[in-house]
């Protein structure tokens, strides 16, 4: 590309550092050699450079007009833009928490975390050694199968911060769903568990307390009923059967809970 035109595209989107100019120059220079199977016009490759080199250098910009300038609809340029990035090595290799906290899916950082570790270990060493899961292509990939499993809605956005192309993604979302659906399904069977244990404890509880209650209008019942010439000398007995009564059971239940029948019990 003309220089000359190459400055008038880097004057519309209010780019005028030598700086930035000399860095999106060394940019194309490079996609001219590296990105040669992207298919990109001449002016959106310089446009996309431009935007990169502002980027790196914290150059604020005009998102829409940048698209606008570039001659292509929004999503291949924002395709071309990642593509671009990965290419030249600019990533900016978010890691999966940070993933999850911008497409606010963070509910879904914990299962993709484990996808990606069960997925290298199902690898040979050898390619263990060598895998890079940091990678937003992995990262990516993980959250987009994790949030498919948990069924939770995300931005489309998300599966283009690969920077990959889609069928590379679709391809390693299919691998990774054995192992989300694998977690997902400990995860279910995880919380109907700790549901059901509550209700255990609470139903055990309730039971003991009600026998209790229930022991307690009997003894006064049979205090009621004694003859009164008898009731001084028969209330102290019932008591004490009672309460050795109830201090056995108490024991009994404290042990099927696991707690210590040293402790104190009100």
């Amino acid at each position: 590309m003309e220089k000359e035109m190459f400055n008038k595209l880097a004057c519309k989107m209010g780019i005028t550092s030598a700086k930035i100019l000399r860095q999106a120059e060394e940019y194309l220079r490079l996609s001219q050699i590296r990105c040669t199977g992207l298919g990109n016009t001449v002016t959106s490759r310089a446009v996309i450079c431009l935007e990169l080199a502002a980027t790196t250098m914290r150059h604020p910009l005009d998102k829409e007009y940048v698209i606008k300038l570039s001659g292509l609809n929004k999503n291949v340029y924002r395709s071309s833009l990642k593509s671009m990035e990965c290419i030249l090595g600019l990533e900016s290799h978010l890691g999966l928490g940070d993933l999850a906290v911008q497409y606010g899916c963070m509910q879904a950082a914990g299962p993709a975390a484990e996808i990606l570790q069960r997925y290298k270990a199902s690898l040979p060493e050898t390619q263990q050694a060598s895998l890079d899961l940091s990678k937003p292509l992995f990262t990516t990939a993980a959250l987009l199968t994790a949030c498919r499993c948990m069924k939770i809605k995300v931005d489309r956005k998300l599966a283009a911060s690969s920077g990959a192309k889609k069928g590379m993604l679709d391809r390693l979302c299919v691998q990774f769903q054995k192992f989300a659906q694998e977690i997902c399904s400990e995860m279910r069977t995880g919380t109907a568990a700790a549901k059901d244990q509550p209700k255990t404890a609470k139903k055990r509880q309730k039971t003991l307390q009600e026998v209790i209650e229930q022991r307690e209008e009997v003894l006064e019942e049979e205090l009621l009923k004694s003859p009164k010439q008898h009731k001084a000398d028969s209330e102290e007995p019932l008591k004490q059967n009672y309460e050795e009564w109830k201090k056995s059971v108490l024991e009994n239940a404290l042990k099927a809970t696991g707690v210590d029948s040293n402790s104190k019990v009100g």
